[in-house]
């Protein structure tokens, strides 16, 4: 699934960067979905996006090695009945390697899917900060399950 995954980020961001000009933008569902080619220095949303340069482009390689260390730890230490949370740390997992592709190749992330509403838009993002988005929120909601499991079984 990991690989699978990564392969589509970096096909998609591939297939954008040779196909856009940056700052395109491709109406999908007018007033509501463009695809947009924005550059993405920072982390996930452009948060820290203002740091530019091949310190912090270290750092953040730096970050991320260290988090998919983490991931792939704590994945091997969960039990294979956890199946929801092995997902959840697959997803997790692919989108780090997605993303630190980039920042490797490309010196910054490649983001696209611009969402917005009139004038109000979210953040550009990409297959990868999907990945990580869902995942973490599954493995939130994993967590809380299986926290209130626990607490029922021990009354």
């Amino acid at each position: 699934m990991v690989l699978m995954l990564v392969v589509i980020d970096q096909l998609t961001k591939f297939y954008i960067d040779s196909n856009f000009i940056l700052y395109q933008s491709l109406e999908v569902i007018s007033g509501y979905f463009n695809i947009t080619y924005i550059r993405n220095s920072g982390v996930a949303f452009g948060i820290l996006s203002g740091f530019k340069g091949i310190v912090s482009q270290i750092i953040f390689i730096f970050i991320s090695l260290i988090a998919i260390s983490a991931i792939i730890i704590i994945y091997r230490g969960t039990d294979d009945k956890m199946i929801f949370s092995r997902i959840s740390l697959s997803l997790i997992l692919s989108g780090a390697i997605g993303n630190m592709i980039d920042r490797i190749f490309r010196g910054e992330v490649i983001d696209f899917f611009d969402f917005h509403w009139k004038s109000y838009h979210w953040p550009a993002f990409n297959i990868a900060d999907s990945c990580i988005t869902i995942g973490v929120g599954l493995l939130m909601i994993t967590m809380i399950i299986s926290n209130e499991q626990r607490a029922m079984s021990n009354e």
